[in-house]
């Protein structure tokens, strides 16, 4: 049952994943709480890990905190990813598998590294979401080229000492 809140969307989310609508609130939440189930499989859901979703969720919603808050209080130790990922049933404006897929990877590689069971359970969650496994290795592919470009990018910008 939706509680009939919505979140409304940045300039951010239309410039970085095209999102072109108010996405709902109970339905985001579910999302996020399956990646935060995804990101959290090695065991232990790092701070790095759950603050990148934070500052993402910040530059893509207007006002999220409520949001944040509810993601917060969520038990990921016990969640069943695959209940989770059946439960998101939403006309999104964009690709939603994919675009969780990837933020999954992004997640889970906020901490420096992107353990063997994180790939598992984003392959898993691949799996239920009926996305092909090329498509896994191409969102993986996407996110180690962003890490190099941004790392790049800062390199460049660092004054000479």
């Amino acid at each position: 049952m939706s509680s009939g809140k919505s979140l409304q969307i940045t300039k951010y989310a239309q410039h970085r994943y095209n999102i072109t609508r108010p996405v709902d609130f109970d339905v985001a939440v579910n999302y996020g709480r399956a990646l935060m189930a995804i990101a959290g499989a090695d065991g232990q859901l790092a701070d790095a890990e759950l603050q990148w979703y934070v500052d993402e969720q910040e530059l893509l919603f207007v006002n999220p905190q409520e949001y944040i808050e509810v993601l917060h209080q969520f038990d990921w130790k016990n969640a069943n990813i695959e209940e989770l990922l059946k439960g998101i049933s939403y006309d999104f404006s964009i690709d939603f598998h994919r675009t969780m897929l990837y933020q999954a990877i992004k997640m889970s590689r906020a901490d420096g590294s992107y353990q063997e069971k994180e790939q598992a359970a984003v392959a898993n969650a691949a799996e239920i979401l009926g996305i092909e496994h090329s498509v896994v290795v191409s969102l993986e592919s996407v996110a180690e080229i962003e890490e190099s470009t941004e790392r790049l990018r800062l390199a460049l910008f660092e004054k000479e000492v």
